[in-house]
């Protein structure tokens, strides 16, 4: 089902160890250190496992970073871990999202911010546009560089009208800015290696000047002038195999001259090109992703190329041609610097549609409702039951059928209905889901009002307490995405609906889950009271709530960032954030651990204090995937769900072990 493979630079290829989340034992023989990660790591499950091994790849220095595997109906798709956006692209993205947020007027780019048209659509709904130079607008504004950089002339003329330049120039390309004038200033004549028209290479001929000669290949070389003293540099994403190439040449003619040749292709530039090398060389076909007018994704098509195997190029996934892939077995998935991660799982989502939907057979059956149960937010539901039987294994009440009935069509309805409310926002986020509820829109509603139905018709044959706290639990939950403030009070609060608050979300979803699974088993009960036991399950599932929310904002940051979504990820950051979430998940493990003593060490005899104690294993296991899934791309939105809602399950599992403990 999932796998991780690694390959190690001579090994070949029919000798790759294979770890899965099934039982399948290891393939072409036996590696200490994997058998040793997943002893490590087996109590925390097989999928555990699998996650583990994601990050102890064989230690060969050319294999920095371990493409992530995943395999289904014979498909196996390898994911370039160098693909997406390069750290100039980010950070003027980055920068782009801070300047949308301002208020005090609108931003600009000169041109294209990065050569990607999918992320400069959504800028653009953000208030970030390219200035159109034909009719500038009547008043300065922010003009934000792109990260490709500008001529120095160009930057001046816009401060001079008055413009307020906010400069997101790749630091790489402004260190070329800087060697190139440096040399300049010694009398050196500028030669650049770079595709010509390209906005860096128009910015480094910028800075040139008189001094700076453009060529593209070896034979350029003897078009060249006389030159005494010589500088090579070369634009940032230039291919290193031709660069080496033209400077040899340069050297050959040029015996007698001074020549400085400076490598200025971007390292991040390098390791792309080199790891899609190597999978090109170990796959049946590639698909390359990315804007048409990027230079570095057309070279990563290139090299692929070059290596016979079969590549596509495309921007979005509507443009995978199915047909010369019916037959492989496996295909590289690799992107540009400019390509969010988005889109490349929006790609590796729609080639695991594709190998399910053409190719027939039990697998594909089987993943297909794999999918369709992840869609209906049956794991997460069943996460909500298992938290239920943890809640009622604390406060030491009867786990009731009835009540775990509730638990799960109640979270159904408010998923089904929160999602099918934002459903736009799913589009950078989970494309499967996406094409699920635009398919079956009316269908979903019905089963969301069935479902809000079903847990009130329930809830009223147990008693009225019961029916009260389910009434307002279904009206909390579908108010959450209802405009609640009129126009007219705006002034006094800003935000139309508990959508709008900033970090609302995580706090919400974690308060209305502790809220109905801490006090639904009390009002089955037919007394509803505040004891110790009552705060501990209160606790533990807000905790546990709290966290899988979280878990899910680390994954979609980027597309939350881009949609203007302000959630606690966004705000403070993504290694921030990771930090602080494992954080305050180990301190819970500590509170958890000690504060049955604030009763008495006595306490600790008490088998309501071993079931609350049972529950630290799912906080042990949230800090694991948290810690381990940042190396992890979530190619499969439904394996990713149902890993993350494991914490709920296991939470259930310690309570279970708890209650057989106590009856001894």
């Amino acid at each position: 089902m999932f796998s991780n493979i690694y390959n190690g630079g001579n090994v070949p290829r029919s000798s790759k160890y294979t770890l899965t989340v099934t039982t399948t034992p290891m393939g072409g023989g036996t590696v200490s250190r994997f058998s040793l990660i997943k002893h490590r790591v087996r109590k925390f499950g097989a999928a555990c496992s699998a996650i583990a091994c994601q990050r102890g790849g064989i230690n060969d220095p050319r294999f920095k970073r371990v493409p992530a595997n995943i395999i289904f109906n014979n498909m196996k798709i390898i994911v370039a871990q160098t693909a997406g956006f390069c750290m100039g692209v980010k950070r003027a993205v980055d920068r782009a999202l801070e300047l949308s947020d301002d208020k005090s007027g609108p931003t600009w780019t000169l041109g294209p911010l990065i050569h990607n048209k999918q992320t400069t659509d959504m800028l653009r709904q953000r208030g970030v546009s390219a200035l159109d130079e034909n009719s500038p607008p009547n008043a300065p504004a922010t003009l934000l560089i792109r990260a490709h950089g500008v001529p120095p002339d160009v930057m001046e003329r816009y401060k001079s009208a008055g413009y307020d330049i906010a400069d997101g120039t790749c630091p790489k390309v402004k260190a070329v800015h800087n060697v190139i004038e440096r040399y300049r200033r010694d009398g050196y004549s500028i030669v650049i290696t770079g595709d010509e028209g390209h906005a860096e290479v128009i910015g480094l001929l910028g800075y040139a000047g008189d001094s700076g000669y453009l060529i593209q290949k070896p034979d350029d070389v003897d078009g060249l002038p006389p030159l005494g003293k010589i500088c090579l540099v070369s634009q940032t994403t230039f291919g290193t195999e031709l660069f080496d190439l033209i400077a040899a040449r340069l050297r050959e003619r040029f015996a007698g001259s001074v020549i400085a040749v400076k490598k200025t292709i971007c390292s991040a530039t390098d390791e792309r090109q080199e790891e899609a090398k190597r999978i090109a060389q170990s796959v049946d076909a590639v698909i390359v992703v990315g804007g048409k007018n990027s230079a570095n994704t057309q070279r990563l098509v290139q090299i692929a190329r070059e290596c016979g195997t079969h590549t596509q190029a495309v921007e979005t996934e509507d443009e995978i041609d199915w047909e010369p892939l019916r037959g492989c077995k496996t295909v590289g998935v690799t992107a540009g610097a400019s390509t969010p991660n988005w889109m490349i799982k929006r790609v590796c989502d729609h080639l695991l549609l594709l190998s399910r939907t053409k190719g027939k057979n039990s697998m594909g059956a089987f993943m297909r409702l794999f999918d369709i149960m992840a869609n209906l937010n049956l794991f997460v539901s069943s996460g909500a039951v298992a938290a239920y039987y943890a809640s009622c294994a604390i406060q030491g009440v009867k786990f009731s059928i009835a009540g775990g009935v509730i638990a799960l069509f109640y979270f159904i309805s408010v998923y089904l209905w929160n999602s099918l409310t934002s459903i736009e926002n799913t589009l950078h986020l989970d494309i499967s889901k996406y094409r699920f509820y635009n398919k079956y829109p009316k269908l979903l509603l019905l089963l969301s009002g069935a479902s809000t139905l079903a847990v009130l018709v329930t809830a009223f044959l147990i008693n009225r307490s019961t029916f009260y706290l389910m009434l307002f639990a279904a009206a909390a939950g579908s108010a959450y995405h209802i405009t609640l403030v009129p126009k007219g009070l705006r002034g006094l609060f800003p935000y139309k609906s508990m959508k709008d608050i900033p970090t609302s979300r995580d706090l919400f979803v974690a308060l209305a889950w502790a809220t109905i699974l801490t006090f639904l088993p009390q009002t089955i009960g037919g007394a509803a009271k505040i004891v110790p036991s009552t705060l501990a399950a209160f606790a533990v599932v807000f905790i546990l709530s709290f966290i899988r929310s979280l878990i899910f904002d680390l994954r979609d940051i980027e597309g939350d960032r881009i949609m203007g979504r302000e959630t606690l990820i966004t705000i403070i950051g993504e290694t921030r954030a990771r930090k602080a979430l494992l954080i305050m998940i180990w301190a819970c493990v500590g509170l958890l651990a000690i504060s049955p003593a604030v009763m008495g060490l006595t306490a600790y005899r008490y088998a309501g204090t071993l079931r609350y104690l049972f529950q630290i294993p799912a906080l042990v296991y949230a800090a694991v995937f948290v810690r381990l899934n940042a190396g992890i791309r979530p190619n499969h939105s439904a394996l990713f769900c149902l890993l993350a809602d494991a914490i709920f399950y296991l939470a259930a599992l310690g309570a279970l072990a708890a209650e057989i403990l106590v009856k001894r």
